[in-house]
């Protein structure tokens, strides 16, 4: 099935149709502002393409980075756990563990804590 995009030149981009989109767009670059599109249908008036990415898509990523920068293991928490937990005084709390899931599937579904 051919995804079409409206007002390319026609022609349809499909995942394995091997050409690369400018060839099948035909015009200038992404957010390029440029006098008059080359290969333009004929409108004299040229509108340049642009993309904006919103606040929620910026802190999306900049939260991404902050993962991937982050080590995987924190080595200082586990050395104080281990610690802990072999002198006896790591305690359990079950019910602060289950406000703390419930919390988080009320995050997830988008609904208000109560």
């Amino acid at each position: 099935m051919a995804n079409r995009i409206k007002e390319l030149d026609g022609s349809s981009i499909t995942p394995d149709s091997g050409k690369p989109l400018e060839a099948v767009r035909g015009s200038s670059a992404v957010g390029s502002a440029g006098g008059g599109a080359s290969g333009s249908s004929g409108s004299s008036g040229s509108a340049s393409d642009s993309v904006y990415i919103t606040q929620s898509a910026r802190t999306l990523a900049g939260l991404s980075q902050a993962v991937q920068d982050s080590p995987d293991v924190d080595s200082a928490r586990v050395a104080t756990l281990q610690q802990s937990i072999g002198a006896g005084l790591y305690n359990v709390d079950p019910d602060r563990i289950a406000g703390l899931m419930l919390q988080l599937e009320q995050d997830l579904n988008g609904t208000a804590s109560q």
